[in-house]
């Protein structure tokens, strides 16, 4: 049970930023097609945040559920492996040479693949705002 809480920590964590980074760009999304730097806008202060915020929850919500979801789900399993490796480490043998290179290259994978899907899912979020 607190594996599956914990999980839903992490979710809910990753939905609201990947709400504001959604929100980050559909307000510049919004500023840079309204013209609001130039002299020729075509209605000034029709940037909102607001706006950006409700078009995020009201039609992208699914997308942005989804892209946390990935999140969340890549972060759970970094957290299980340093799980798994700090029981290892309690009973086992810490000194083997094999194990501690497993060890580096599995994290190093791991932070690898979390930092790849963040940079994808900001990407996208830009992609739907647009």
């Amino acid at each position: 049970m607190w594996w599956f809480f914990l999980f839903g920590l992490l979710w809910t964590v990753a939905f609201i930023i990947c709400v504001q980074q959604f929100m980050i760009a559909a307000t510049v999304c919004q500023w840079y097609f309204s013209g609001q730097g130039s002299e020729m806008a075509d209605s000034p202060y029709t940037v909102s945040v607001f706006r950006s915020f409700k078009w995020g929850i009201w039609y992208h919500c699914g997308s942005i559920a989804f892209g946390s979801f990935i999140i969340a789900l890549i972060t759970f399993i970094r957290i299980i492996f340093e799980y798994i490796v700090h029981q290892y480490e309690k009973v086992g043998n810490k000194e083997n040479p094999v194990y501690k290179c497993l060890k580096c290259y599995i994290r190093y994978v791991l932070w690898c693949l979390d930092k790849y899907v963040k940079f994808i899912t900001k990407n996208a979020f830009i992609q739907i705002a647009l």
